[in-house]
């Protein structure tokens, strides 16, 4: 019996980047030995195993055959005759097909170690297209390592590119679609994830939104002699990830790249027939892929949201009470946080990639800040013991936080 280290940990420690996790193949082995040496087995379809110790995950060398769709339709062989080579062969990219023995030698049947140095993902066999998921992988992979040069090798994009991968990808679960987005989200680079699912043609397939709202922005700009592209919106993705690592923030402000020209070139009545399909349509997309609750709800409220965000400072105080009210950002602090970054930045972007300083240097998340700061003190506390009725506790609480409002406004024309 033989362990190897493979797959993302070997690629990683070449590459000097963290380790999360550590995956071990065992060859000359079979489950009874395993069971009998302590590990738990926790693979059903073919044998992975915890270490009775380290609790890291060791799986029998296996083969895999193709016998239906998607990437479940897989024909297992996890003999104890199926060698290193074997295992490394099924899969998806050289990189991923290193092992490292307990001596730190190397074994690269499949030339990963060449690839990583010349800073290439390829694809190491034919195999590739069993399995839809790969294409998601590959896009991700692109992503996780762009910054240090990588870039998908022209054979391997082409057989993304094809007919037969494009149609099992119907096949894939929502919730594999999701863990591969989510993953590509939090690499530097996340906009690369999309650019190479539309260099293979598939971004209308996992994504028909993302792909109908790019298009439906293009033909906007072409009727109305506007110079826009994708590479806009990809831009402003890019341009957001070098400032936070939240997933759930760069979700929303990616989302919101779509509606850049609808919050400038269209009459009000128009604007507000498109934000309701706007809405609808990403929402419909985070449900289709099963989108956490903490993102889908940022994203949607800072759609439903953000027009009067930006012109928070001609709001009256009234209305920005019932703004924070709707909001619960009295339970739920935070939100002011995010919701403030997301309107700074989005007017920030348009400023530099896109209007050429339409909004000057007003950032109304700052605004925002503060009148939530003025109006967060006042409470029950603050009310005569005289009123008792809920709906008076209310009005009055809220009639306070306007003063409030007012007066801080008023100090600023003085």
């Amino acid at each position: 019996m033989k362990k190897y280290l493979v797959g993302g940990a070997v690629r990683n420690g070449i590459l000097g980047l963290p380790i999360k996790d550590r995956d071990w193949v065992i060859t000359g082995s079979n489950p009874k030995i395993l069971i009998s040496k302590k590990y738990k087995q926790v693979g059903k379809k073919f044998p992975v195993f915890l270490h009775p110790v380290t609790h890291e995950e060791y799986a029998l060398a296996r083969t895999e055959k193709k016998n239906g769709t998607g990437y479940k339709g897989f024909k297992v062989n996890y003999s104890s005759k199926i060698t290193l080579e074997e295992d490394l062969i099924r899969r998806d990219i050289t990189i991923n097909a290193i092992a490292k023995d307990k001596n730190g030698t190397y074994f690269d049947p499949y030339n990963g170690l060449k690839d990583i140095k010349k800073r290439i993902i390829r694809h190491i066999s034919s195999s590739f297209s069993d399995d839809p998921l790969r294409v998601l992988r590959v896009a991700r992979f692109a992503a996780l390592l762009f910054h240090l040069g990588f870039r998908i090798n022209k054979k391997t994009l082409i057989l993304m590119s094809s007919n037969f991968l494009r149609s099992e990808i119907l096949n894939l679960e929502k919730e594999r679609v999701w863990q591969e987005t989510e993953k590509a989200f939090k690499t530097f680079n996340p906009h690369i994830y999309f650019q190479v699912l539309f260099d293979c043609k598939t971004i209308y397939i996992i994504f028909p939104e993302i792909y109908n709202l790019l298009k439906l922005n293009e033909k906007f700009c072409t009727l109305n002699d506007i110079n826009f592209t994708k590479q806009k919106v990809f831009q402003g993705l890019a341009f957001i990830s070098k400032y936070t690592k939240k997933i759930d923030i760069r979700i929303s402000f990616f989302i919101q790249l779509f509606d850049l020209n609808f919050n400038i070139f269209i009459s009000n009545n128009l604007r507000i027939c498109f934000l309701k399909f706007f809405k609808k349509y990403v929402l419909s997309m985070f449900v289709r892929i099963n989108v956490p609750n903490k993102i889908k709800n940022l994203s949607i409220l800072f759609i439903k949201n953000k027009y009067f965000l930006i012109n928070i400072n001609v709001k009256s105080s009234h209305e920005i009470v019932l703004f924070l009210n709707k909001i619960n950002a009295w339970r739920n602090p935070n939100i002011i946080n995010k919701l403030s970054f997301l309107v700074d930045f989005y007017i920030k972007f348009l400023n530099i990639f896109f209007y050429k300083k339409k909004y000057n240097n007003f950032y109304p998340g700052n605004y925002l800040k503060k009148v939530f700061k003025l109006t967060k003190i006042i409470s029950f506390s603050s009310i005569s013991k005289n009123v008792k009725n809920g709906i008076e506790i209310q009005n009055k609480i809220n009639e306070l936080k306007k003063i409030a409002i007012e007066n801080w406004r008023n100090s600023l024309i003085k």
